[in-house]
């Protein structure tokens, strides 16, 4: 009957590679705050551009508006002075006044708005320093991120052809059993001891065996099987193949 112990040297190579990948899945994960700096950055930048963008075409419709203004004076001063009587020439006077007065109301509104986009302007220099501060931290850190994933990789890769090597020498239906397990474990182990566990009870303290991977209780008869190597017995609870420490317990 193939042995359990020949599955040991596998079962650590595979917690290994197990350690590296969870390693590996969460470098890009270490990325996050920085990439998410940087987009705030762009963000803020974007926001400020938009808004210059609205002034300054705000800027240009009261300009055209002003221009406007200044051709209807320009016409109304024309027929003024063409004016026969004195009543016609004031009339034309106070439409022109009344013209100019909106001028200058809209020409007091573009000098804020052009106030307003030189002080845009220099909060938009602020904001693209803040993005190009954030995109220098994030491409170094991505380089140094790439360089500590390919290391990984390159571990990995070493471990598997170890595990390659390690397989090739376990009985291949026990291998089966065990890979069978391994896939469907989150923690890369398929292999547990049989341990004591304690319970508190209301009449003391109950001692039981129980499987090192789940904690469930093994029966006495698994743990005999077990324990003499008759045969290789899965968790009930867990699945994981169990196998019999030099000596272990937990509390």
């Amino acid at each position: 009957m193939p042995k359990i112990e020949a599955l040991m040297p596998l079962q650590q190579v595979d917690q290994e590679i197990h350690r590296l990948r969870m390693q590996r899945d969460e470098k890009p994960r270490a990325l996050a705050p920085l990439e998410a700096r940087l987009a705030r950055a762009k963000e803020n930048l974007e926001g400020v551009r938009a808004e210059i963008k609205a002034l300054k075409l705000e800027g240009q419709k009261r300009e055209h508006s002003v221009k406007e203004l200044e051709d209807k004076i320009q016409k109304l001063q024309a027929q003024a002075n063409m004016a026969r009587k004195n009543d016609e020439y004031q009339a034309f006077q106070k439409e022109i006044s009344g013209i100019k007065a909106d001028k200058q109301r809209i020409e007091d509104g573009l000098l804020d708005i052009y106030m307003q986009v030189d002080e845009k302007g220099k909060l938009e220099k602020v904001r693209d320093s803040e993005v190009k501060a954030a995109d220098g931290e994030c491409a170094i850190a991505r380089k140094q991120n790439e360089a500590e994933i390919a290391e990984l990789d390159r571990k990995i890769s070493e471990l598997a052809a170890r595990r390659e090597e390690l397989a090739g020498a376990v009985d291949r239906e026990l291998l089966a059993r065990y890979d069978r397990v391994l896939r469907v474990k989150d923690d890369g182990v398929a292999l547990a001891p049989i341990v004591i566990y304690e319970s508190i009870e209301d009449e003391g303290v109950r001692k039981y065996w129980g499987c090192g991977g789940c904690s469930v209780g093994v029966t006495s008869q698994d743990v005999n099987e077990v324990r003499r190597a008759k045969d290789i017995l899965s968790c009930r609870s867990c699945s994981r193949l169990l196998y019999w420490p030099e000596e272990g317990k937990a509390s």
